[in-house]
């Protein structure tokens, strides 16, 4: 027993872990979406301050020895011989050959991830704690039985909506665990004639605290934006004004990993800061990116760079498909490159973009994801841009950014926090504020306008650009720094143990 409050952080995914977390650490991380890398971050900060904390996450095995170059036998010594520590693994033999938590059966691994953490691995961390327990839960995997079990035994728990998005997990889903104790904790719903649970609605329901990882779109969801829409349930809507009208809700940006900083980034042939000759090692990077990809070779080349997954729901991808083929013959030294994956098992952007990229004669190209490649396009890249319908916050513009390009997206939720227009109109313009460019309309006229602003801005002459870019990453790493993200959620882990201090 330890004496102190513990944390134990939920996710069913996470990003690239310190390395002083454990030698485990380095081999079941790699990169995730927004949610996994704030994740990872945490991990980093609450270590630095010597907080007591573990982290619950799906053991995603095909994809954890896939990353780090294993095989079945070097995983094995690796499970059998390294002792987890604060690591705890959930295991099912139809996860560990899963390369994302929500492939396979999205409500078959929730299920599974709640089930045993509510059975095993919450009740020993706590005991080990002399029941001293805050749960940090992200996302909707990680709420459901877990929010209503921590609930029923008195254990606060914030709840971190990283997107709205839910899961209805039939009862008989989870069996083996306590359904009569959690009964009236659940939100209940009812798909396709069974009783499920809705474990976001769920999760919000039970959470102490929730938290926004920005600040606009949870106004947008208070303000009834979206209704025309599924971006989000009436349930999730319905508890989340109900968090908002009892002061039960925060908003804290997040912020990227210090590992994510394009000085020490391993994916790139040239590192480099604010401080360092940044067009010049931004060039080395973009010939290497145009060689790996199949862009034509220009060391001059506008490089527009979508990193973001090919999702018509969310991430506009029919607007830059729409947009891509036309803007690069109107503009000769402009080049589009896409990484990313289809969502789910759908292959129809895969597809089209393919298409798209074959058509350009080497204007254009389009790759699945792969972290280095992906790593390697921001340092190549002179905007990152995206078309996001909603957005809870983002992280591309804040990549971005750090890498020394400008941001493009619409103005909506994370991008409105974050994306503040840049203006420089002549060569002897004044530095002056912002670090990308926003458009208002979901539609492909206004990307289209977007991208033509920041055109415009990459046209300047060097020497002015490269002095606002060098503000842009300076200004990044001060407004998101890792230690101010953390800051702010240890103060909400202290206000839950009773305006106790956790160190």
């Amino acid at each position: 027993m330890n004496g102190k409050t513990t944390v134990l952080l939920l996710s069913p995914e996470i990003g690239r872990l310190p390395q002083d977390m454990g030698t485990l650490a380095r081999f079941i991380s790699g990169k995730s979406g927004g949610m996994g890398e704030v994740v990872a971050a945490l991990c980093e900060g609450l270590r630095e301050r010597g907080i007591d904390f573990h982290l619950g996450t799906l053991n995603l095995k095909k994809r954890f020895k896939e990353e780090c170059g294993l095989n079945e036998e070097q995983w094995r010594d690796i499970r059998y011989k390294i002792d987890p520590d604060r690591i705890h693994l959930v295991n099912a033999s139809f996860i560990a050959n899963l390369m994302s938590a929500y492939s396979g059966n999205p409500l078959l691994n929730a299920a599974t991830f709640q089930k045993q953490m509510v059975q095993h691995f919450i009740k020993t961390i706590r005991a080990k704690s002399g029941g001293k327990l805050i749960i940090h839960s992200h996302d909707w995997m990680a709420g459901g039985a877990i929010t209503a079990y921590a609930k029923a035994t008195g254990c606060p728990v914030l709840h971190t909506i990283h997107n709205v998005h839910t899961g209805h997990i039939p009862l008989d889903m989870l069996f083996g665990v306590d359904i009569d104790l959690l009964r009236d904790f659940f939100y209940m719903s009812n798909e396709h004639g069974q009783q499920t649970i809705d474990c976001q609605a769920t999760a919000i329901k039970n959470a102490s605290l929730i938290n926004f990882v920005g600040v606009q779109f949870m106004y947008e969801i208070l303000e009834d934006y979206f209704l025309d829409r599924t971006v989000l349930s009436p349930a999730v809507r319905q508890e989340i004004k109900v968090k908002y009208n009892h002061g039960a809700t925060l908003a804290i940006l997040n912020a990227p990993s210090r590992l994510m900083y394009p000085e020490v980034c391993p994916f790139l042939v040239r590192n480099y800061g604010p401080d360092d000759d940044v067009f010049a090692a931004k060039r080395k990077n973009l010939v290497a990116f145009q060689q790996r990809t199949g862009l034509i070779v220009n060391p001059e080349a506008i490089l527009f760079y979508w990193p973001s997954r090919l999702d018509p729901s969310q991430k506009g991808v029919e607007l830059l498909e729409d947009v891509a083929l036309r803007f690069v013959i109107e503009n000769g030294d402009a080049q589009i490159a896409i990484v990313g994956d289809g969502v789910g098992r759908d292959r129809t952007h895969e597809a089209i973009l393919g298409r798209i990229a074959m058509a350009s004669g080497g204007k254009i190209a389009y790759h699945h994801f792969e972290e280095s490649l992906s790593m390697l396009g921001y340092a190549a890249a002179n905007d990152v841009f995206g078309a996001s319908l909603y957005e809870p916050c983002g992280q591309i513009d804040q990549i971005g950014n750090l890498f020394g390009a400008t941001a493009t997206n619409r103005d909506t939720g994370g991008y409105h926090d974050k994306i503040h227009e840049l203006r420089l109109d002549s060569e002897e313009s004044d530095l002056g504020a912002g670090n990308g460019f926003l458009f208002r309309d979901y539609d492909s006229g206004g990307l289209s306008h977007a991208l033509s602003k920041s055109i415009r801005f990459h046209r300047h002459p060097a020497r002015l650009r490269e002095r606002h870019i060098k503000h842009i990453m300076r200004e990044t790493r001060n407004l998101y720094d890792l230690s101010k993200m953390i800051g702010e959620y240890v103060a909400v882990y202290e206000r839950l143990n009773g305006n106790k201090s956790l160190a």
